[in-house]
Order: C-alpha cells, then structure tokens, then sequence
C-alpha cells in the first residue's frame, strides 16, 4: 500500500523531472536559435593606405593610373592642390649599400607629377577611406620610394 508520502515523493520527481525538461528545451531551443536572431556583421576594413606600382600619368587630368601590389585592377588616384609629391632617396648608392643593420632616413624632395614615370613604385597616404574604391581624390601624399 502506497502511503501519502510516498505519493507526494512520486509527484515531486515527475514535477523535477518535467522541470528539468521544459528547462533544457527552452535553453536548447535558444543555442539553436541564436545564430538565427542575430544579424551577421559585415565587417569593411578600413584602408587608408596603398602601395603599387604607376601605369598611367595623365598630367593633362592631373592623375595616376596605379596598379596596387598584389592585385590585377588598377585604380584611379587623382591628385589635388593640397596633395604632396615627395620623392624618396636613399642616401647611398645601390650598388654600394651600407652594412646590414645600419639605420637611415631617406631624403626626401618634393616634385610635382610631370616627375613621376611609369613603373615607379608608389606609396599613397589618403585622408579617407578607400577600400574597395576604384577611383579616389582624397590623398594626402604621394611617396616614390627608393
């Protein structure tokens, strides 16, 4: 014969063990569903720097054709009044370089676009962003390197 204790024992355990369900559902239901609810982020990185090498100098348009290190599409960089031209020197001869590890900074002389040549290799410092862009007026120098 089953006493009330043992009754409210029985009751207790299947109210645990539905507790304990309803619970794990509702947080299973939650993992599972999480990646749903949120929305995915785009993350865009921000460049405002470019290396690359001259392809076209349209001194008529006040512009440079430059193809960007590692990549095949070229992008237009079109220069204002504000933008810098600077060439960079190192201060020795290629074919006498210093010994490694010597440290030096290179000299530094303005020049204006007619100085630039195809195949030159370029470093662009711009104010703003320009992932992804093609085309971009908002430069703040124009390095030739060494």
């Amino acid at each position: 014969m089953i006493t009330s204790s043992q009754n409210k024992l029985k009751y207790f355990i299947i109210f645990l063990v539905v507790l304990v369900l309803i619970f794990g559902g509702i947080i299973g239901w939650i993992i599972f569903q999480k990646p749903k609810l949120l929305p995915e982020k785009v993350v865009t990185e921000e460049v405002f720097t470019l290396s690359g090498v001259v392809s076209k100098i349209d001194l008529e348009n006040n512009f440079l054709m430059v193809k960007p290190s590692g990549k095949e599409n070229q992008v237009e960089v079109i220069l204002s009044e504000t933008t810098k031209l600077i060439k960079l020197e190192a201060p020795f001869s290629p074919e006498n370089p210093p010994p490694p590890g010597t440290q030096f900074t290179p000299k530094q002389t303005e020049i204006t676009l007619g100085d630039f040549k195809e195949g030159d290799e370029i470093f662009i410092k711009t104010t703003k962003n320009i992932a992804d862009k093609t085309e971009f007026n908002n430069i703040e120098f124009i390095q030739i390197l060494p």
